[in-house]
């Protein structure tokens, strides 16, 4: 007899019959038994072992048998076929132990397990626990549970998501298996790391209001939040289960629910990344049917909401504390979006929540988009505050892009909300040592540079933004490298660190300017210190502005000199204005202003070079030591510290 007529008669013999001793025999008699009990035989679209084929009809007495003969009993156990599943579905990967349970044949399995040392979370995809749970197979279920098989804890589904068993049963809606779960014990606020939903989560967002039942009566928590911060109230809200909407709040603190319910209404219109007409007109109706919802919850639990007074910021709306009052705006878009925005204002000030911001920051964007500067500012402005009464941190780099825009197309700029908006420089969030908060700031003073140039401007809206320069000028701010304002004004890198929106502040505002440095200068003398100098390089503002190669640069240096910074400041390399210069009609002009050199400056470098010990002779703070300090003391300074390292 060939290998192919005896794999035959034995796959046969144990379909057709339950003869195992007759198996038993026949498999004592052949020299390549384990070839034979590994050959996978194809029939009707299978592909199965003799040990599988078993364990689909049910015959313990032959699965014994065949364990029996084998000598890799656990290579055999977990061998994969293609399987039809009692519901006429292809396997793929089925074990022999996947099939007695598909069959129902527990007698068998409990063989295959105990005896053949199947394993359990060998499944087709996921542990068998998990692939009977999403078929639905209480018996299965109880079977592998009852007999501590598996465990229910710690069995999950084998992909990225990492569900239990609670989760799988919940997500596909078996009601007896979440029952006969939870009875056992099975934790039901495990918590999904991918998205952080619990089963409770997933319940509400699928709409199984028995299940919902079931696990609140357990003990799940309705408050815990997802990766979204939406709790299973807000993923019933979302996903329009209103029944379960109902139950929850009746599960709850009902404010508490109500407001959560109202940022879910919210978030159909403020969270709208679609440009599709008929999208976003669905969404706002979504909106709609939501509050109509929320207002009729309000009416029948006697909740009254506290309402913010009218604002610019706005447009001077008040929020709808009544059905009658929001049916007068449903189909006004805007003053739908404008709803959200104090809706959710109202909610999450209180809670510090920084998922406030965003969309105040987008509508800003489409108020500049269609022309309407002013209530962009006064939105802005209010989003400012909000961030700093949040202990955030706040930045004006939106204000200066947004006046940027308004000089590009001759916009007029009120003086006076200019001013009222350079003013928030002054805000105590703005006082921390950050560079960006000053170069905005210069910023400003560039744009106001420009405002003051126009001829129609009053005197007093001059003497507006004189004050605000003098106010600010007189704090005397520098970077964390030690750069003041004329550092910077007359810096090239300053224009390429404009980094916010630059393709609409850069052909506005440029660096070096003549203009900013001439009027600090000129008007705050008393607070600018021409001769000041960088703590990193020691470079003075001269030093800078001998490096420049734009068109002002001479007309720059000629300024500083010409208003008394020292030709022959030295920096911590001993390095002059003039030894640093490239362009050569400032290294020309330099030339003229150093000859003859003047005494006082031939004296302080006498004194450096001679290491004469100044510093105790005159107190630090004294302009002589001051003096000495820019003709060689800082190289000093420098070299001592780098000796005493």
């Amino acid at each position: 007899m060939n290998e192919l007529t005896n794999n035959d008669d034995l796959y046969a013999l144990i379909s057709q019959h339950d003869h195992a001793n007759e198996l038993d025999s026949r498999l004592k008699t052949l020299s390549n038994v384990d070839e034979t009990l590994m050959f996978l035989h194809q029939r009707d679209d299978q592909c199965i072992t003799l040990l599988m084929l078993a364990a689909l009809y049910g015959r313990d007495e032959t699965v014994r048998v065949i364990l029996a003969h084998s000598s890799d009993v656990h290579k055999l156990v977990e061998l994969h076929g293609y399987v039809f599943r009692t519901d006429g579905t292809l396997v793929k990967n089925a074990t022999a132990l996947w099939c007695a349970c598909d069959r129902g044949h527990y007698t068998v399995a409990r063989t295959l397990i105990e005896v053949g040392r199947a394993e359990i979370d060998n499944g087709p995809r996921y542990p068998l626990l998990i692939d009977a749970i999403i078929v639905g197979r209480l018996d299965t279920v109880r079977f592998l549970i009852e007999n501590s098989y598996t465990d229910i804890n710690s069995t999950r589904n084998s992909d990225n998501y990492k569900f239990n068993s609670l989760i799988m049963a919940v997500i596909h809606g078996h009601t007896q298996i979440v029952a006969f779960l939870l009875e056992k014990g099975s934790p039901c606020d495990y918590i999904a790391p991918t998205s952080n939903n619990t089963a409770l989560s997933y319940a509400a967002m699928k709409g199984y209001f028995d299940i919902v039942c079931l696990l609140c009566s357990a003990g799940a928590c309705s408050s815990s939040k997802n990766r979204n911060g939406q709790t299973p109230l807000m993923l019933a809200a979302r996903n329009d289960r209103m029944d379960i909407v109902d139950y929850l709040l009746d599960q709850n603190d009902s404010e508490t629910g109500i407001k959560q319910i109202e940022l879910v209404a919210c978030s159909f219109v403020v969270i709208l990344n679609n440009n599709n007409n008929i999208i976003q007109q669905i969404q706002f109706q979504r909106m709609i049917r939501l509050m109509y919802k929320i207002f009729e919850i309000r009416q029948r639990k006697n909740l009254l909401k506290t309402v913010a007074q009218p604002i610019a910021a706005y447009a001077f709306y008040q929020e709808c504390q009544t059905i009658e009052e929001f049916n007068k705006i449903e189909h006004d878009n805007e003053r739908l979006y404008i709803e959200a925005l104090m809706i959710r204002e109202r909610i999450l000030v209180p809670e510090k929540d920084e998922t406030l911001f965003k969309p105040l920051l987008v509508i800003g964007d489409k108020l500049v988009e269609r022309g309407q500067f002013e209530r962009c500012l006064h939105l802005w402005e209010h989003t400012f505050y909000l961030y700093q009464n949040m202990d955030l941190e706040t930045g004006l780099h939106r204000f200066v892009w947004l006046f940027c825009r308004m000089l590009s197309i001759n916009v007029h700029i009120s003086p006076q909300r200019f001013v009222q908006i350079c003013r928030l420089t002054f805000e105590p969030s703005q006082q921390k040592p950050k560079d960006d908060y000053i170069k905005n700031a210069l910023c400003f003073l560039a744009i106001a540079i420009k405002i003051l140039e126009q001829p129609t401007l009053t005197k007093v809206e001059r003497q507006l933004i004189y004050q605000w320069l003098n106010d600010f000028c007189r704090q005397k701010r520098i970077t964390s490298h030690g750069q003041t304002l004329l550092h910077l004004c007359v810096d090239e890198q300053t224009y390429y660190d404009i980094n916010y929106r630059p393709q609409d502040i850069k052909p506005i505002i440029k660096f070096p300017n003549l203009a900013i440095a001439q009027l600090l200068i000129t008007r705050y003398n008393q607070w600018i210190d021409v001769n000041a100098v960088e703590a990193t390089s020691g470079n003075s503002a001269l030093h800078i502005s001998c490096k420049n190669s734009t068109i002002d640069s001479l007309a720059v240096v000629q300024l500083l000199i010409n208003y008394g910074a020292h030709i022959d400041c030295m920096n911590v390399h001993n390095r002059t204005p003039f030894d640093i210069a490239e362009a050569i009609p400032i290294r020309t002009f330099l030339k003229t202003k150093q000859l003859p050199s003047r005494l006082k400056c031939l004296c302080a470098r006498l004194i450096l070079d001679k290491q004469l010990p100044y510093e105790l002779i005159w107190p630090k703070e004294t302009e002589m030591n001051s003096f000495l300090f820019l003709h060689g003391g800082l190289a000093k300074r420098r070299k001592n510290s780098s000796t005493n390292n």
